[in-house]
């Protein structure tokens, strides 16, 4: 099975995939593990190429299960996607989420990616004003095998 979720910044994809792999036991590929190279000194971008390398070994596999708000790039997860979950939840629910999830890393000094809250609710807007719509164009070819959640 080959399953592709896509959603805000915020929105519950990585709850969503974790669930999906206990329930159909296939790895979850984050495409943030894709696009950044971790480090205590900062985060650094991958290379195009080194994205694509990436990317292609996945998706060359008989399953996986790839989420992500990334689809500018690895369009074709979406043309060899079995389903695709669209997390599309309200503006209002996904600032909790991004709240709730920045006082949780304030609390418990996680992950350095989620300190700085006001990226999050920048990256959100973009999503609201232009990605959005974009992502919804790009899924119309791919509507019979779309499921969108609003919650």
């Amino acid at each position: 099975m080959k399953i592709r979720i896509i959603g805000a910044v915020g929105s519950g994809k990585t709850q969503l995939a974790q669930q999906l792999s206990l329930k159909y036991g296939i790895p979850v590929t984050s495409l943030d593990d894709l696009n950044w190279i971790r480090s205590t000194h900062g985060d650094r971008h991958r290379t195009p190429e080194a994205r694509a390398i990436l990317l292609n070994k996945i998706v060359s596999q008989d399953d996986w299960l790839i989420e992500g708000v990334q689809y500018r790039y690895g369009r074709e997860t979406f043309a060899d996607a079995d389903v695709i979950y669209f997390k599309d939840v309200s503006h209002w629910r996904n600032l909790y989420y991004l709240v709730k999830r920045y006082l949780k890393n304030r609390l418990t000094n996680g992950p350095q990616q989620y300190a700085n809250l006001r990226i999050f609710l920048k990256w959100e807007h973009n999503f609201r004003v232009k990605e959005r719509v974009e992502i919804v164009m790009l899924l119309k070819p791919y509507m019979h095998e779309t499921i969108i959640l609003k919650k």
